[in-house]
This record gives C-alpha cells, structure tokens and sequence, in this order.
C-alpha cells in the first residue's frame, strides 16, 4: 500500500533560480519539462544528458531547449547552490543519495521513486491554459487518479478557452405568433429547461429569454448544437424558422435585441427589464457562467450607445400603447364598452391608458359583458376566448394565445405589422445602430 502525507499546495516563487534534475530517463525529461512551462531554469546531470529538439525558431532552424547539460554521474556537493532538486534516477540509492545532499545544503528535494514519501515535495499533476494553472494531487494515494483528473480538467479547460456564445432561438420574424406559441414556456417549464439544458456536457453557462416575441438560450461553452435544438424542440421548425448565432454575431443579435430594436414594436423597452430577468433566473439557479455574465454586460453597455443614438428617430411604443392606438383608430374610445382580460402587467397597463373610458378589467374565471372591443391579456397555458363575438373588435395580446383560431382576434404580428405601416421604416435606425455595434466590437478585441 501506497503511503500517503499531508500536503500543503504552494506556489514556489523562482525568479530565475536555477532547479538541477539528476537523471535523465522519461521522468527527468518529463521534470525538465514541467520546469520550463513554469520559466525556470533546468540544469541536468546524467552521463545521458543530451539536448531535446524542441521545435523550430522564426528562421525555420531546429532550436533545443535551454538547459544546461553535464554529462557524467551525480557528484556529492552537486546540489550546492540549487533552488529546488528533482530526485530522477532508475537507481534508489543514487536518488538516496542526491536527497542527503539535498538536506545537507538546505535545499529542498523531490525524489520521483520510492524515495518520496521520505523527501521535501512532490509535483502535483498540472493542466495549464493561458494564464490558467490547475494542480491535482491526492497526497501520494493514486499518481493514476491525480492524472486522470488532470485530463479532465484540461479538457474543461481547452472547452472554456475555445468556447464562444451560440444563440438558437426562434422570434416573430421568424415564426408567426401562433406557431411560436408552441415552444413558449411556463416559468416552472423554463427553470426545468435550464436545468435539462444546463446539464449536456460542454455546456459552462446559459440564459433563457421567454417572451411574447421570442424564444431563445444563449449558451457559452462547447455547445452539441443538435441536441439542444431536440431540447428546445426546434427540430420540429423548419430551417428558416429558428437562427443560430456565435460569437459577433451572437453578440449583435443580444444588442439589437435589449435595445429594442428586433422587438415587434422598435425601441419598446420592456425587452430590457425582461433579458435582466432572465440573468437573473440563470444567477439564482448558479448557471451564469462568468464569461457569458461579461457578454451580456457588454451587450446591455453597448445597447445604451444604441439607444443613444437613435433617439428621436423612432416613436417608441410599447405594446399596450400599440394597442389602445389601433383601438383609437377603430372607434370612438369616449363612447365604446371595452373589457380587458388579465389585470397583469399588461392588461394593467392598457386599462390605465383607457383610464376615462368605460372599461371593465375582467378577472379569470369571470364573465366576459358585452363589449365593443375586447382587449385578451391572461397568462393563460390555453384559449380561454374560444368564440367569435358579433360586432366586437378583440385585441389577443396574450402569449400563448388567448383566443382559438376561429376567433378572428388581432393577433400580436398583426399589430405589428400595423405599427410597421403607420411609422414606416426603420432603415436609418438600423444603419446607426450597425455602426455602434461594429465600433463597439473592436474596442472589445483590443
């Protein structure tokens, strides 16, 4: 049995002093090579010490490592002077020896035998990345263990070093409200899809953004594209049906999208608390990835310079506002019967600009009066207005849909498609808002 010592995990401070490796066998090549990774200078003493070819330099020209080489047997006195010594001989009596002379001149000596638990340290199974070094040891119980768990990590290293944003989602530019209406989720279905999501390997972060216009998770890390589209159930949508974004552009999809510009009312800002909410979801649920947090900081940052500069461009409209004008320009509002279906934020928020009006807010579960126009906004799972009404204007701002396709409401998409009509287009917006975008991108690569 193996013996096992406490350990304390260190990180040695060189600054240019000299490490010597005796022996020169696989594990003092291997020493040699841990030393250089970490930038300290390796002299070697074996009667086989020969230079490694490490590659080429700019010229084309093979280079060998900078070590120093002494080639002969290990001499009483060698270790003098040393900062740290690598016991690594096929002898364990010459490595004995090299740890006495170690403790006789008060440096600290590794002995990559038998001799281990007899020395100073040991050197713990290392993944490295850019500025990234993670140690694995288990006090001397399984050099195996230690390196499976190395390989482990490096390759969650090498996943969060190569991995970028992928945005897959489906929105009102892409499906209409009714088929969208398919993959909208309840607030308890969306936590178990974060869960579900959250849980394919590769995965380090992500965020679900649930709205009446869209559909979409923005994932970081390595991302197997195909099953969370079998998750989200965006295999059943045709291709042009759903987007897959990365990287910048998954970047300007976020901005043009928080600064409400890929709404289905340009510029509405409701968008904004709603990408807010969803961060928050994913931080609450300890699935907000550091990296993808840093994105959508950026994003929502840059979505302000968007914001910003196509002020006044635009006559900003949320959605209840869109809907009590296309009621205004059916009817006369001084005189009509209106009912509002849901007192929620929305339905909440329409009753007030009808403030004056003879409107009734209708709770769920309640009667429905006769009325000229009917405004449907329930967070409701299914229809609950399932009947055409005779000489009623009917409003479906609900998502799902509150009402059964034989209704005849005004869906979401019509509404939008109206406001579209009465505004016109939104080309030099969209120009600004690319140039702030594009700025804002380079400054972010430097």
């Amino acid at each position: 049995m193996r013996p096992v010592r406490d350990t304390i995990p260190v990180n040695l401070i060189c600054d240019g002093r000299p490490a010597l490796v005796v022996g020169y066998g696989k594990v003092g090549q291997r020493k040699e090579r841990f030393l250089h990774a970490s930038g300290v200078p390796v002299k070697v003493i074996a009667p086989d010490a020969v230079p490694l070819k490490v590659g080429t330099d700019p010229s084309g020209k093979e280079g060998t490592d900078p070590s120093e080489y002494i080639k002969r047997r290990f001499r009483a006195g060698d270790c003098k002077g040393a900062f740290v010594v690598f016991a690594c001989t096929d002898d364990k009596h010459v490595n004995r020896a090299v740890l006495a002379d170690a403790r006789k001149h008060n440096v600290p000596c590794c002995c990559a035998d038998q001799n281990w638990a007899d020395a100073d340290f040991t050197t713990p199974a290392v993944a490295r990345t850019k500025g990234v070094a993670v140690a694995v040891s288990t006090n001397g119980a399984s050099c195996a263990s230690a390196k499976e768990l190395r390989r482990s990590i490096e390759s969650f290293l090498d996943r969060r070093e190569s991995g970028c944003v992928t945005i897959i989602g489906t929105s009102d530019g892409f499906t209409s409200s009714d088929r969208r209406s398919q993959f909208h989720m309840s607030p308890e279905a969306r936590k178990e899809m974060v869960r579900f999501l959250y849980d394919i390997k590769g995965v380090e972060g992500l965020v679900v953004l649930n709205t009446c216009n869209r559909v979409e998770v923005a994932l970081y890390g390595g991302v197997n594209v195909e099953l969370v589209k079998r998750l989200m159930h965006f295999h059943r949508l045709a291709e042009n049906e759903y987007f897959i974004l990365r990287g910048d552009e998954a970047f300007r999809h976020v901005v043009m999208v928080t600064a409400g510009l890929k709404s289905a009312w340009a510029g509405e800002f409701h968008v904004v608390s709603q990408v807010k909410d969803a961060l928050e979801e994913s931080k609450t649920m300890g699935m907000l990835d550091g990296r993808l947090k840093g994105f959508f900081d950026d994003a929502l940052r840059t979505a302000k310079k968007v914001r910003r500069a196509v002020e006044g461009m635009l006559e900003v409209k949320e959605i209840e506002s869109t809907a009590v004008d296309y009621l205004s320009a059916k009817m006369d509002l001084s005189k009509a019967r209106i009912a509002v279906l849901g007192s929620g934020k929305i339905g909440s928020a329409v009753a007030k600009l009808l403030k004056g009006a003879n409107v009734k807010v209708v709770h769920h579960g309640e009667r429905i009066p006769a009325c000229d126009a009917l405004v449907c906004a329930f967070a409701a799972r299914k229809p609950v207005v399932t009947k055409p009404r005779k000489e009623c204007v009917i409003l479906d701002l609900g998502m799902p849909p509150n009402c059964s396709p034989d209704v005849g409401a005004v869906s979401l998409d019509d509404l939008k498609n109206w406001r579209r009509a009465e505004t016109g287009a939104l080309d030099e917006a969209m120009a600004r808002a690319a140039k702030v975008i594009a700025d804002e991108i380079k400054k972010l690569r430097v």
